[in-house]
């Protein structure tokens, strides 16, 4: 009898302390992540509409989609996380110094531990709809590509990785806070403020509620 006692307390404990903590969620990314101040990043606006989860802000100032393979394990894998919201590669864009077959290979690798790891994934872009203009043929492995087809590139694998890992895609997450630069929702010419950032959020929400479902 005791010794059923002692199990009873051991199981019910267990179930106290894995039912009493929150479910999270990870926020990984660039700059596009980590900006807009204190309590003004996209996260924080979303942990305030969504307190029943506890929201993780991975975003590191600079990232490319190599660096956050790098560091995957640190910033994601660590934290044993139930879903992710990953925004990278505008870094990418604007150096162009790889190739868009080789940002694809390292961004799937991302996506793919991630979802080994039991997660549910939303994959957030700063680049929309592109397509490739008609009867252009396009060699992925120059580095120096034009904006428009390195863009195009970009969110033409995004799109193929959600699809391959059943991920929820947001294209041009920042298309409610444009043109860029306008003062009362840019900080600067490349990042949002908390007040985009609350622009931000409700775009992203849609798709992260599906995944919660």
């Amino acid at each position: 009898m005791f010794r059923k006692i002692i199990q009873f307390f051991a199981v019910f404990g267990t179930f106290c302390c894995c039912h009493g903590e929150k479910v999270k969620i990870i926020c990984f990314g660039d700059s596009l992540t980590a900006c807009g101040g204190k309590n003004g990043r996209y996260s924080d606006i979303l942990q305030q509409s969504m307190p029943e989860y506890h929201f993780i802000n991975s975003g590191k100032n600079g990232d490319t989609i190599g660096g956050a393979l790098a560091r995957l394990d640190d910033a994601v894998l660590k934290h044993k996380a139930t879903y992710l919201i990953i925004g990278i590669g505008a870094n990418d864009y604007w150096r162009r110094q790889r190739s868009l077959s080789d940002l694809k290979k390292d961004f799937e690798e991302i996506i793919s531990r991630c979802h080994r790891a039991g997660m549910k994934i939303v994959i957030i872009s700063c680049f929309g709809n592109e397509k490739l203009p008609d009867n252009t043929i396009i060699d992925f492995n120059k580095s120096a590509l034009p904006f428009e087809y390195y863009a195009a590139g970009i969110a033409m694998f995004e799109r193929e990785i959600a699809a391959k890992y059943q991920a929820e895609y947001v294209p041009d997450m920042q298309c409610g806070i444009l043109p860029k630069g306008r003062k009362d929702l840019w900080s600067d010419s490349n990042h949002p403020n908390s007040a985009g950032n609350r622009i931000v959020a409700n775009t992203i929400l849609p798709s992260l509620k599906k995944i919660l479902k």
